[in-house]
């Protein structure tokens, strides 16, 4: 059974490859069908649906949003009854992440981190600038010698020089989410940083927020934390997905990651839109 990526990023957001290239990459490994999840903008999409036209491939639209809850809370809305086009009500979202950049900047230059607006815009390449690229800014210019020491220096949670966003809480992203036609999977679950119980005791407050889902299968999660989140999904009736959260070069995860780690094929997505349409 060929396997289904339904969390990836492109150079829309944070990613290092076009929405283009990843249907291309995708299909040589073998792929059932390739999820784009770019964070707070579906600037990709339309390249993105032309290129799984073109190459005969399939495709599925999305975002990953991040919530203000506990530890690192984001969220994928993978658009199975949506055509990809972003809700207005969190335009507010992308627009503070170019404000939260400028921030970023300034705070750097307060430190004696002097790094280009204008190269900024070149390493991001037209789409949304995240901290990944101003990592690679700041090695580029010679203050750190890689993308991890960029962000254990200045650019991770609790640094003196980073910088907070907007974020909405998880009622009204799902809200918004299913309204738009997206169905609303907890990424990365592992990142919360909270207990098997406290995950089960959280459980009826996402239902009752409208959760479909949760990313069983992602390459920060051990295979005992993934069993863990398949049997929450049985017992709570959500749907079990996987993601490579494949970033090109700025991760080290390689797209095909699921081929070898999930179980999931084309299924998946159906069992998404039947439960959306719940």
């Amino acid at each position: 059974m060929l396997r289904v990526d339904l969390h990836c990023h492109s150079t829309a957001s944070d990613g290092t490859f076009s929405p283009r290239d990843l249907v291309k990459l995708a299909k040589f490994h073998n792929l059932a069908a390739l999820g784009l999840c770019d964070h707070d903008t579906v600037d990709g999409l339309k390249e993105f649906f032309q290129a799984g036209r073109d190459l005969n491939f399939q495709v599925l639209g999305g975002v990953e949003l991040s919530l203000e809850y506990k530890g690192i809370t984001h969220l994928l809305g993978l658009g199975v009854k949506s055509q990809g086009l972003f809700p207005e009500s969190l335009e507010v979202v992308k627009d503070y992440r170019m404000e939260r950049n400028r921030k970023l900047l300034e705070r750097l230059a307060e430190v004696g981190v002097n790094l280009s607006w204008e190269r900024l815009l070149e390493i991001s390449a037209g789409g949304q600038m995240g901290r990944p690229h101003f990592a690679r800014a700041l090695c580029e210019a010679g203050y750190c010698h890689d993308l991890p020491e960029a962000f254990d220096r200045y650019l991770a949670k609790g640094r003196p020089t980073y910088v907070n966003k907007i974020r909405p809480s998880p009622s009204k992203a799902l809200a918004i989410l299913r309204q738009s036609g997206f169905a609303p999977v907890l990424a990365h679950p592992i990142s919360l940083k909270i207990s098997a119980d406290q995950f089960e005791k959280a459980m009826p407050d996402w239902l009752d927020w409208g959760l479909i889902g949760i990313e069983a299968y992602h390459p920060d999660q051990s295979p005992e934390f993934s069993q863990f989140i398949v049997r929450l999904c049985k017992k709570f009736k959500l749907v079990a997905t996987a993601g490579s959260d494949y970033h090109g070069a700025n991760k080290k995860t390689p797209l095909n990651w699921v081929n070898h780690h999930s179980p999931f094929g084309l299924q998946v997505i159906d069992e998404l839109t039947r439960a959306m349409e719940a």
